[in-house]
């Protein structure tokens, strides 16, 4: 069956089939008009660019799927026990069942915002008038290659054995032009990390240091420059360049722009728009009119007891936290299932019990100190920063006991602090960690996964590899 979703961006600005039938990468996803055409102005080129952040929030991706995935495997989360508390969703990834049937979603949503980046980019340069400059120009194409380096590096984390383990294994595709005619065999992965640092160097040299976007629903859920240099940290760190990961985290901090959620404000911070500032550089913007598939799909439903409630919290992931540490408020059970908590990260932004939309954070202050005392741990060096230090400003924000800046220690207050923000298997996968679950209660063959193994990359969609006769299938599927 040959099913289409059109997607309208700006005011019907840009159309795209996307069909489950056909490899997304041989797709054209300018329809109807001629792509110079198009995008022939300002206007036109910036509502593109504000348009294309929607797909951040697809229920495959930030929305909830690409999460929510990495917590089901990786040990935080699980599928609830009582039945009463599900709705069945979510048990493939809990047992790490991943068939080149069943991981479609993100590839398609990922290529699909890499190309309307592409056109962004390929289609900016000279279109200065009386009234915009090369700098607004160039301001739009950094968001473009934000996006685009973002999309890469999610797919790879995804697709692909880490850089740390294999560089020269098979990565990604790199597309740079839209072309439906292009049949792409997959770079390295060396090669795709390359692109996604040229991308955010590029983008950090083209966007203005103060640049805002003025038509956003939530400044942060736009590309600026702290985003770039928080990105660029978070890449350098899976690059294992602890030098690099820790000078950009660095820029981040002393750019005086973010704050650490206290001890006081940390349980009441989440899901909503980040306009009052605090940790938040970068978050995907959740409302009805940015968002792809029905809302009860939304990361919220899936985490809140009163919704689907799909995917809880694992008792040994609660069990690390001491008493007194304030993130065990992030945490809530229900009376009907008193043994199982859900996180509130994904809290809704109106006053009702009921989920609704909520703000995903994808960036924020902690995991750039995180990032730079890991960096410092593994030899880099900044002028006035400690590895201690970097724990401590986390801790003492926490109502958390001092630990020292030993490696383990760090990996450990990584996990807590970043708990359910989609982080844990892709650390465990860069740092060549097994995984080893102790409050698990799916497939046998999946609660213990060693490293290195073909599973830590999922396979190539079916219909990537029906359509493609240059795309190569992972090693295992």
């Amino acid at each position: 069956m040959n099913m289409k979703k059109i997607m309208i961006y700006g005011l019907s600005l840009l159309t795209l089939g996307l069909s489950s039938c056909n490899g997304f990468l041989t797709e054209n996803p300018v329809t109807e008009l001629d792509t110079e055409t198009v995008l022939s102005t300002y206007e036109s080129l910036n509502k593109a660019t504000l348009g294309a952040y929607s797909a951040l929030n697809d229920g495959t991706w930030y929305g909830a799927g690409f999460v929510l995935s990495c917590e089901l495997r990786s040990g935080n989360a699980k599928n609830p026990t009582n039945t009463d508390f599900t709705s069945g969703r979510y048990i493939n990834e809990y047992s790490w069942v991943y068939l080149d049937s069943n991981t479609s979603g993100l590839w398609t949503y990922a290529y699909f915002l890499i190309a309307q980046a592409n056109n962004v980019i390929n289609n900016v340069d000279g279109k200065e008038t009386p009234d915009v400059t090369t700098q607004d120009l160039n301001n739009i194409k950094a968001e473009a290659m934000f996006l685009r380096a973002l999309s890469y590096f999610d797919l790879l984390r995804t697709y692909a054995q880490p850089y740390t383990y294999a560089p020269q294994s098979p990565g990604v595709a790199i597309t740079l032009v839209v072309d439906k005619d292009a049949r792409p065999a997959r770079n390295t992965v060396a090669e795709s990390f390359d692109q996604v640092v040229k991308d955010l160097l590029e983008a950090e040299s083209l966007m203005d240091d103060d640049y805002t976007r003025y038509d956003a629903a939530d400044p942060y859920s736009v590309a600026s420059k702290p985003a770039i240099w928080g990105l660029l940290s978070r890449v350098y760190l899976y690059m294992g360049e602890w030098q690099k990961s820790a000078d950009y985290a660095t820029k981040v901090i002393d750019s005086g722009l973010f704050n650490m959620f206290t001890e006081n404000q940390l349980p009441s911070v989440w899901g909503k728009d980040a306009s009052d500032g605090g940790e938040v550089i970068f978050e995907v913007y959740g409302s009805d009119k940015n968002y792809y598939n029905e809302y009860w799909e939304d990361i919220s439903w899936m985490t809140n007891p009163d919704g689907y409630a799909d995917v809880a919290s694992t008792a040994d992931l609660r069990d690390l936290y001491e008493a007194g540490d304030v993130r065990l408020k992030l945490f809530k059970s229900h009376k009907e299932a008193p043994d199982h908590f859900w996180t509130t990260k994904y809290a809704a932004k109106d006053a009702s019990s009921r989920p609704s939309y909520a703000n995903i954070i994808v960036l924020r202050l902690s995991e750039m100190y995180l990032n730079r005392a890991e960096a410092l741990a593994h030899g880099a060096t900044i002028a006035g920063a400690t590895a201690d230090d970097d724990l401590l400003t986390i801790t003492s924000n926490r109502g958390a006991s001092p630990v020292t800046a030993t490696l383990e220690n760090i990996l450990l207050e990584r996990r807590k602090e970043l708990a359910f923000e989609g982080h844990l298997v892709y650390d465990m996968a860069r740092t060549g960690t097994s995984l080893h679950r102790v409050d698990y209660q799916g497939a046998a063959d999946a609660k213990d996964i060693e490293f290195p193994s073909y599973r830590w990359a999922l396979p190539i969609p079916k219909s990537e590899m029906d359509a493609n006769p240059n795309m190569v299938q992972n090693d295992g599927y």
